[in-house]
């Protein structure tokens, strides 16, 4: 009779604790961390926004905003309703939730194109990837809501040609496309053009590009993009909108960051998306298995993911100005590829040998996580799951890929746990927050604006605007009495200054101006 310390558990059983780890550590302390980066601005458009009671409008601190169009701010605007204002939560949970759509979606594709098992793992292989997991989805910011409406019009272009059924295929990728268009401007517009083509191409089914119901999807994103366009005429000029909208596009290319950007973006930016997609690439080198490609041919939708990828990364790989989490669309396609090779192939002899020896190297490590000022608790909990997750990998052959899915969520709930009460306590954005309760402490709730052309740190504008009736705005017109910030050397006029601060290593000053 074997002994067993514990049973192993199903597959089915795995699935589901690999699922719920990621959307514990997914939610863990989502609220907790001041936000920082993007996020404020997204946050303050928002409240202005729903301030003005305009939803067609964004400014930024009262000015016009011609960056991204406001779809995402609708959301932002909408889960705010839901949850009682535009707060930390619930600026980021729509950043978790696209996140899991996104997820769901590759199940579901997986599961009628690929089979169970392949579904499983693609879903799981998007999740774990470490720029997703562990950094992009504590943020609230537009990339992976727009991923996951720009991967719905790749699938609905796949399923619905699958099924011979073009005038939905044409309806719901135009639709997606144009909904990405009103979230993110114009690479929507890239996509549908090398995308549809191509799969059409590849298909022999061009002529249906010359049908009725091509022009119904035309119809469909014209709707949607062009009836944005006419409420957002009755505010302001869309001869202001379009040209910013082609301008932010041309600032990423070799036009406008020149040929020496060029030439190091074209080796670095393919390595930064391997690194992106640790740990999930190191099954990258399985395709060049004898017959891989061979083998992938007989399976459409990882051609269509091939084609996809193929036609539309080349356009950031060329452009200097493009950013890794532009691209987040892709990684669902990648994700597919990545779990079809590691199921059909096997996990690499190198990673099985890397994961035999960091696993337990993690739980032992985690250890000595109370020498830094860890709880014991954390330590002990994150020791417990990751020595489990060692004995499954030495017990369970040909297990690696769910110890490795299951070692990224444990190490994302310990980011959680450990990193973001850190950050949450100590960090630029928290005195960022601080500086906000500062002022809000010396201003009340008497006139507050932005000094002219100044700029302070959108984390505490975006927090002043959570003390006042009012959001903060620029006022170009001062009027004595009225409290202002701004670069010190840049006042021109008497002031009486109440608070000295710094900003991008600038003196800062609030005060108020006299006669």
């Amino acid at each position: 009779m074997r002994f067993e310390v514990f049973p192993m558990p199903s597959d089915k059983q795995i699935w589901y604790l690999s699922i719920w780890l990621l959307l514990l550590g997914m939610l863990l302390h989502l609220g907790m961390q001041p936000l920082f980066l993007e996020e404020p601005r997204r946050a303050m458009i928002a409240m202005e926004m729903l301030e003005r009671n305009n939803w067609w409008l964004p400014t930024e601190l009262g000015d016009y905003y011609y960056s991204k169009p406001p779809l995402f701010n609708w959301v932002i605007m909408g889960f705010s309703f839901l949850t009682g204002g535009v707060t930390e939560w619930s600026l980021r949970l729509p950043t978790v939730l696209s996140v899991w759509l996104t997820m769901w979606l590759i199940y579901l594709m997986g599961k009628q194109y690929m089979g169970l098992n392949q579904a499983r793992i693609s879903a799981l292989f998007f999740a774990a990837n470490g720029s997703i997991l562990l950094f992009f989805s504590t943020l609230g910011e537009i990339d992976l809501f727009y991923a996951l409406l720009s991967f719905c019009g790749f699938a609905a272009l796949f399923h619905f040609q699958q099924q011979r059924r073009y005038l939905l295929m044409f309806i719901v990728f135009y639709g997606c496309h144009a909904l990405g268009m009103l979230t993110k401007g114009l690479p929507s517009m890239v996509f549908i053009a090398l995308s549809l083509p191509t799969w059409l191409w590849y298909k022999k089914e061009l002529k249906q590009l010359f049908s009725w119901k091509h022009l119904a999807g035309i119809a469909v994103f014209t709707s949607i993009v062009g009836g944005y366009l006419f409420m957002y005429h009755q505010y302001n000029s869309v001869s202001l909108l379009l040209p910013a909208w082609l301008g932010q596009a041309g600032e990423r290319t070799v036009a406008a960051q020149g040929w020496s950007e060029l030439f190091s973006h074209l080796i670095i930016f393919p390595l930064d998306t391997l690194k992106d997609l640790l740990p999930i690439s190191l099954f990258l080198p399985l395709l060049w298995k004898k017959d891989a490609l061979r083998n992938m041919r007989q399976h459409d939708w990882l051609v269509f993911a091939v084609l996809i990828i193929a036609v539309n990364y080349p356009v950031y790989w060329i452009s200097p100005g493009s950013r890794q989490r532009y691209v987040y669309m892709f990684y669902p396609l990648i994700a597919n590829i990545l779990a079809y090779l590691c199921l059909n192939y096997g996990t690499p002899k190198y990673l099985r040998w890397l994961m035999k020896l960091v696993v337990p190297i993690l739980a032992l490590g985690s250890l000595w996580l109370p020498m830094h000022g860890i709880s014991l608790t954390v330590s002990l909990l994150m020791f417990a799951s990751l020595a489990l997750t060692a004995y499954y990998l030495f017990k369970q052959s040909g297990s690696e890929h769910i110890a490795l899915i299951i070692t990224m969520a444990i190490i994302r709930i310990g980011f959680d746990l450990i990193i973001i009460p850190e950050r949450a306590n100590e960090s630029q954005a928290t005195r960022d927050k601080e500086l906000a309760s500062q002022i809000h402490q010396i201003v009340g709730h008497d006139s507050l604006a932005i000094y002219r052309n100044d700029r302070i740190s959108f984390t505490t504008v975006y927090y002043l605007n959570r003390h006042r009736p009012y959001t903060l705005k620029r006022d170009y017109k001062p009027v004595p009495g009225q409290f202002f910030l701004a670069e010190e050397d840049c006042l021109d006029r008497p002031g009486e200054i109440r608070l000295r601060f710094e900003y991008q290593e600038k003196p800062y000053i609030l005060f108020r101006l006299l006669e």
